[in-house]
């Protein structure tokens, strides 16, 4: 009877949802006005089918909903047939998307037994499309402060771009979005004009390699914004053959292959930052593919002059001089000062410089040397990593610069162009540990870039602290670029506090463990176990053909006393690969009390820097992590 009784209330509840579905699905489509619900129903042969028909519509709706008032609406008819321009349809349904989440669904019955079509309504009340009005502005307005802070001219172009295509979408009756008594509208064009015009791209030098038919030019590139080197940037130019778009800075250097040397030839910088925005703000790479949305972006094209005293031959490895005055290098030169101490210690650099020409020379021609005698074993491998990755070749002439560090002398650097499927390139400069007793290279990694590696020299700090730091800084960001698993399994204690993070909205609630909705929307952070971290890389390798990582504005800790080798580390990280993208803030706590074997004992990645949470704070969590945080 029991049983019986249960069986009836399942069926009851069951019953009364039905009802209540068929209520609120009558009570939708009889909002013919639009006074109640936005609504819209779709066709196809499939639920799928049907659903982007049905957001088709809406979307159209919901544009019209931006300069019309919803009771003067026009129902457009829902037939798919009307619909057939691809184009139009992403770019509505990106707009759809703008101020439609969450937009609710139900799977209509079909019309008649003969009729096999698959009928989809999808609807949002008008008091919730109205809050998009709110999301829309305070997203726009979100963009405009990272902007007005942003302390890289990358990062500012970025979020005032998004920012700019973003209030392409804002209705003229909403409430008016003004930066200082300007329409913002107008504010974020000038702010972007005026940072793209305080960009100079200068090519310096010039080389002609006859024996490469297709592109025989290579040029080497000097971007600068207001003077000083430009950390990372990306950009797109014409090579005679094609257009090539993803290539980049890095130190304000960047170097690339043209098939003729004409009197100009016209840069194109990377404004809208189409790759990242589709990881984090997939509207905006819908809204720019339409040119109404991008068009006031043509000042990011610069006509650079090629005439640079004309090509010089190209007869060995080293003959292109880049040793000429530039705001670049001698940035550069400035940053490097903090060196010179240590440097001053190498008695005796032929030797070096003699491995580095020969490691050089076999990039440039891999069958030109043996050079695995240069290595340990352990050293050897490192190295077949990072000439196996991206197909690498010599970016300019080296300029070495040698450095004593315990057992050690580390020697800068090798510049190398990386080259991917998809026209994606990178300059790295890689750098050699080479043990000052056996001559062998002991370890190879990817240099950190100019400005993080002043962050850490500029620390008052002992000369070995700093250049232990950044030894394992050099090591970790090359182990993911790299994908070297086990050198990652190693580093990361087996008690490590791992964090990573997925968010929709920035939470104002820092490292949560499970997701939590703020303002309506959610942020997820997720506390790994060490396996399940290594797990979960292991599988998104395995689909990335590259990664690249960017450490800048770098903030660092050191311990004092008991916590003497405790490192804690702060970096705005730049994540790029062929299927995805992040940027974010890294936060790393590393203990170093065993130097030969350090361990990463605290892990979080966060979307936005939280200032109540700085890197000297994480020397007390690395303690607390042993007792089992």
């Amino acid at each position: 009877m029991k049983r019986l009784t249960l069986v009836i209330f399942c069926l009851s509840t069951v019953c009364q949802a039905l009802s209540a579905q068929a209520v609120s699905t009558a009570r939708v489509m009889a909002d013919i006005e639009m006074n109640e619900f936005v609504w819209a129903v779709g066709y196809g042969e499939t639920v799928e089918e049907a659903d982007n028909d049905a957001m088709n519509t809406l979307a159209t709706r919901a544009v019209n909903l931006t300069s019309t008032d919803r009771h003067t609406l026009t129902v457009r008819n829902t037939n798919q047939d009307n619909y057939t321009d691809d184009k139009f349809q992403r770019n509505m349904l990106a707009i759809s998307n703008m101020y439609l989440e969450d937009v609710r669904r139900e799977i209509l019955p079909t019309l008649n037994r003969k009729d096999k079509a698959i009928r989809v309504l999808r609807y949002v009340t008008v008091e919730d499309w109205e809050a998009r009005h709110d999301a829309l502005k305070a997203k726009i307005e979100e963009y405009i402060e990272s902007g007005k802070y942003a302390s890289m001219v990358e990062d500012k172009i970025r979020y005032y771009t998004w920012a700019h295509v973003l209030i392409q979408t804002y209705p003229d009756t909403a409430d008016p979005i003004t930066v200082d008594s300007v329409p913002a509208k107008q504010w974020l064009y000038s702010q972007l004009r005026e940072a793209l015009d305080d960009i100079e791209i200068t090519i310096i030098a010039t080389e002609e390699d006859k024996s490469n038919r297709n592109y025989p030019y290579k040029l080497f590139l000097d971007f600068t914004y207001k003077g000083d080197p430009v950390s990372y940037l990306k950009f797109g130019f014409f090579d005679g053959g094609g257009y090539v778009e993803n290539e980049s800075v890095k130190d304000g250097r960047a170097v690339i292959m043209v098939k003729h040397l004409e009197p100009e030839i016209g840069i194109d910088i990377d404004c809208l930052s189409k790759d990242l925005a589709r990881q984090i703000e997939p509207t905006v790479a819908l809204l720019i593919e339409n040119k109404q949305y991008a068009s006031s972006f043509e000042e990011g094209h610069k006509n650079v002059s090629t005439d640079t005293k004309a090509a010089k031959p190209k007869k060995n490895v080293n003959t292109t001089s880049l040793k000429v005055t530039s705001a670049v290098n001698q940035q550069l030169a400035r940053n490097n000062s903090e060196y010179a101490p240590l440097s001053s210690q190498v008695q005796s650099t032929q030797t070096f410089e003699a491995i580095m020409n020969d490691i050089a020379s076999s990039i440039s021609d891999p069958s030109n040397k043996n050079i695995v005698h240069h290595f340990t074993a352990e050293g050897w491998s490192q190295y077949q990593r990072i000439v196996a990755n991206g197909a690498p070749m010599l970016a300019r002439t080296p300029e070495y610069k040698f450095i004593l560090h315990d057992t050690l002398t580390i020697c800068q650097s090798i510049p190398v162009k990386l080259s991917f499927p998809g026209n994606h390139s990178f300059v790295e400069d890689v750098v050699f540990r080479v043990n000052n007793r056996t001559n062998k290279v002991e370890s190879v990694a990817y240099k950190l870039s100019a400005k993080t590696e002043h962050s850490i020299m500029g620390m008052r700090w002992d000369d070995a602290a700093r250049l232990t730091l950044i030894t394992f800084l050099e090591d970790y960001r090359s182990a993911y670029c790299l994908k070297n698993l086990d050198y990652i399994n190693k580093v990361f204690a087996d008690d490590a506090y791992i964090i990573t993070g997925r968010i929709l909205k920035v939470s104002t609630r820092k490292f949560s463990d499970s997701p939590e909705a703020i303002n309506g929307t959610t942020a997820v952070y997720e506390r790994k176990s060490k396996q399940q971290y290594i797990s979960d890389l292991r599988k998104s390798f395995i689909s990335k053909e590259f990664i690249n990582l960017r450490f800048e504005e770098c903030n660092v800790a050191k311990g004092y006393g008991e916590k003497e080798g405790i490192y804690a580390v702060q970096v705005n990280q730049l994540y790029y690969s062929n299927n995805y993208a992040d940027n974010g803030i890294l936060t790393l706590a590393v203990d170093m009390r065993k130097t030969t074997d350090p361990l990463v004992r605290v892990r979080v990645w966060q979307q936005a820097r939280d200032v109540t949470y700085k890197a000297e704070d994480m020397i007390e969590r690395t303690v607390a992590v042993e007792n089992e945080l």
